[in-house]
């Protein structure tokens, strides 16, 4: 998404961005552990609820309660992607591409192809625009195209998706420059294939 300092584009993305990154992750598969191997998961993974009601299930007892703990591990059907790269390409494409009147269904649908801290960003996106007006009143708009999709050489696990982008609209939204956007990623593989977890814009 493209952002404009002061504008809500700005604001919104700037809420999307402020997930703290946890440090080096690796590619691992919830799903099946060779003989011999073991995985060390260290994937941030947020609690979510409804998209109504996107804050964290509470815990009782120290546990999440079982339908949380499942909503975060459901897949919608062809969420994963044979490799990191398509995977990737993927989710960056939704994720550039939107009008004010798309907005919503679009998160709802990165929620429905992620898992993590991914999902619940979404997820919470989702709710946030349900009571945000303005994006509709200047026909906001957003499109943009993968340039590029590279491990982070500095840290393990970790994926670097640069996107070109510009934003369209009236008022405020009118005349934005096109910007290149740089976003950190992580993936998680699945028995289906492999699946965003985390997802982190930079700028």
């Amino acid at each position: 998404m493209t952002l404009n300092s002061g504008t809500p584009v700005a604001s919104i993305a700037a809420m999307l961005a402020a997930v703290t990154l946890t440090g080096c992750l690796s590619i691992h598969d919830p799903d099946s552990t060779p003989p011999g191997a073991t995985h060390t998961t260290a994937t941030a993974t947020a609690t979510v609820g409804t998209v109504a009601d996107a804050d964290p299930v509470p815990e009782r007892g120290g546990r999440i309660p079982p339908v949380a703990r499942a909503s975060q591990t459901r897949l919608g059907a062809g969420a994963a992607q044979s490799t990191p790269a398509a995977a990737l390409e993927r989710y960056a494409t939704l994720w550039a591409n939107w009008t004010a009147g798309t907005l919503i269904a679009r998160q709802k649908q990165l929620a429905g192809i992620s898992l993590g801290q991914a999902r619940a960003q979404a997820l919470q996106a989702a709710a946030s625009f349900q009571h945000d007006s303005t994006l509709t009143a200047s026909h906001v708009a957003n499109s943009g195209r993968v340039i590029a999709i590279t491990p982070n050489l500095t840290h393990n696990g970790e994926w670097v998706v640069v996107t070109s982008e510009a934003t369209t609209g009236q008022g405020d939204y009118t005349g934005l420059p096109g910007t290149l956007h740089v976003t950190y990623a992580q993936l998680t593989h699945t028995r289906h294939g492999f699946v965003v977890s985390q997802w982190s814009p930079q700028n």
